[in-house]
């Protein structure tokens, strides 16, 4: 009998993003709106002795000591002298692509090792363990749908999803920096009042219109300037009936917020049309938190 951990690792969006000043530690400080979506990788996990085994059914994605996966395992291996693991990673997020699969990965392992090896760590205690392998991975760690994130995007605090809306995502096949598109940001003086909690009260009131106009991504136009498609992928999702089209985090990836899933798979096939790998979503849907919900254990007989 071996024990096998399964857990669900939902993608996100960036509902607005603002770009607040410089960190000392090459960070920036951001006002955001994180919202998890049912775009979800799979992670299947059981336990070996000593090493760490990880294969994913993607193949641009590494395998070994580069991947956030083996990080977060690695990082708990002392709390567990002489275990392992082998990960089977379904991969359906894109990769490189602005909506967190890789901190999403981790954090799904987080949550898997501490289960399987029985480690008894707290959320706190994860969410820490988190932090050190990216500003994202505490959300996923976050017992909400969607959160307020400022600091590094490490501070959280939640919010109330309405679940009553689509989404369409688009992700134009082309890489994009973070790094370097951080790098480019430069805060400019300007009389704009940008307030991420005007995004958050217009989100919680299920009022899409009003949403739409109060979205902003600060780094939109440094990845528009280096990558045309993107603001060609923004026009194309601008179909009848859609609110807030907007690009995710550092992109390339953008949204298009849609009122029903008619709208959503209209405006999708318009976007399949050009070639464009492109997805239909909803909010992450669970009535508890992540923790109590995105792990199972199950008895596998050998």
């Amino acid at each position: 009998m071996t024990a096998t951990v399964t857990c669900q690792a939902p993608a996100k969006i960036n509902l607005g993003l603002i770009i607040e000043g410089r960190r000392d530690d090459g960070y920036h400080d951001i006002a955001t709106i994180f919202l998890k979506i049912s775009l979800a990788d799979t992670l299947r996990v059981e336990p070996i002795a000593g090493s760490i085994e990880i294969h994913c059914t993607h193949p641009d994605v590494p395998c070994d000591e580069r991947n956030l996966i083996h990080q977060a395992i690695a990082m708990l291996q002392p709390l567990a002298p002489g275990r392992g693991v082998r990960v089977f990673l379904e991969k359906r997020i894109p990769v490189a692509a602005g909506v967190g699969g890789g901190s999403s990965d981790a954090a799904a392992a987080l949550l898997a090792v501490n289960t399987l090896w029985g480690l008894q760590l707290a959320p706190d205690d994860l969410r820490r363990y988190g932090a050190r392998l990216g500003a994202d991975v505490p959300f996923f760690l976050y017992p909400s749908t969607a959160a307020y994130g400022r600091g590094r995007g490490d501070e959280l605090s939640a919010l109330i999803c309405p679940n009553s809306f689509f989404l369409v995502l688009v992700t134009p096949p082309v890489a994009v920096s973070t790094a370097q598109v951080y790098g480019q940001y430069r805060i400019e003086l300007t009389d704009v009042v940008k307030d991420i909690t005007i995004v958050g009260r217009h989100f919680e009131s299920g009022d899409l219109a009003s949403l739409a106009v109060a979205c902003v991504n600060d780094l939109e136009t440094i990845v528009i300037q280096q990558v045309p498609l993107v603001q060609t992928v923004k026009e194309t999702l601008r179909q009848p009936g859609t609110y807030g089209v907007c690009m995710s985090g550092s992109g390339p990836t953008v949204y298009a917020l849609c009122p029903s899933q008619d709208v959503a798979e209209r405006v999708a096939a318009v976007a399949r049309s050009r070639g464009w790998p492109t997805w239909v979503c909803r909010p992450w849907s669970s009535s508890i938190s992540v923790l109590d919900t995105a792990v199972s254990v199950r008895e596998n007989e050998r």
